[in-house]
């Protein structure tokens, strides 16, 4: 049994053998656009029985957020260690403000929120992601490194903030928060045909009985000289929720992007 263990990890550490430590980062911003709405259920007890009420809010149209650039950044380690995943890690900051007038009446905790009200909302959905994943065994081998195939799991950190203040009502506000880890699915890969370009794709996703969290990113590298590289790309992010606790929402968050970053 030992022996046959021994052969099996030297057989994968000798696939491994061509991938050194590599370290990889890099920054840039993305243009967030978010859209898309929230729902949810107040249930109200009353003389005659439970009055449901649903409220709809649009971020575009009641909450008026707007689009923002967001810087962003990114490292990941590859040891090329056998059975020991490598770790890619990614700060994502997002944050929208919108004033306008509302179109119909919601309301948002304890505040109520009239049609043709003028407010100010503030959206905040800070991420952090943390990958581990491990490479299709033999793909880089077999292609020369031009091929890559990883999966793995992400975690989704979310710092969540949301506030609005009705300035038609003497400026009162109500604000929610929250931190929200999210395990998800993951996959990514990249072809390198030459060495001055690459293209790469990744994506994560989970989903639930009708819900589902999932964002995907592509881009375009280009290696103008060695270790440095800059790339384009778009980013895509969608949060469907369906019900939960008497919430609803179906959020899209998208644009693209621009960064820079070295490899080593």
């Amino acid at each position: 049994m030992k022996k046959a263990l021994f052969t099996v990890v030297a057989f994968l550490a000798s696939t491994y053998a061509s991938s050194a430590l590599t370290i990889e980062g890099g920054g840039g911003a993305w243009r967030e656009k978010p859209t898309g709405w929230i729902e949810y259920t107040t249930n109200t007890n009353t003389a005659i029985g439970t009055l449901t009420t649903k409220t709809h809010v649009d971020l575009k149209e009641d909450l008026h957020v707007s689009d923002k650039t967001k810087a962003s950044g990114w490292f990941k380690i590859e040891h090329g260690i056998p059975l020991l995943p490598d770790i890619r890690v990614q700060y994502t900051p997002m944050s929208f403000s919108g004033k306008g007038i509302v179109d119909s009446s919601f309301t948002f905790g304890d505040l109520k929120v009239e049609g043709k009200d003028y407010i100010e909302s503030k959206i905040e959905a800070n991420q952090v992601d943390v990958t581990l994943y491990y490479h299709l065994p033999f793909l880089r081998t077999v292609s020369n490194g031009k091929v890559d195939l990883k999966a793995g799991v992400n975690v989704k950190v979310i710092d969540g903030y949301a506030k609005v203040k009705d300035i038609t009502r003497g400026g009162i506000e109500e604000s929610k928060s929250a931190t929200i880890p999210v395990p998800m699915a993951h996959l990514s890969g990249k072809i390198r045909p030459i060495d001055l370009v690459g293209i790469e794709f990744s994506g994560n996703w989970i989903g639930y009985s009708g819900s589902q969290f999932y964002e995907a990113i592509a881009e375009t590298k280009v290696y103008p000289i060695k270790h440095l590289f800059v790339g384009v790309g778009y980013r895509y992010q969608r949060l469907k929720i369906d019900n939960i606790e008497d919430l609803s929402t179906d959020i899209k968050i998208k644009g693209a992007f621009a960064e820079a970053g070295f490899e080593f």
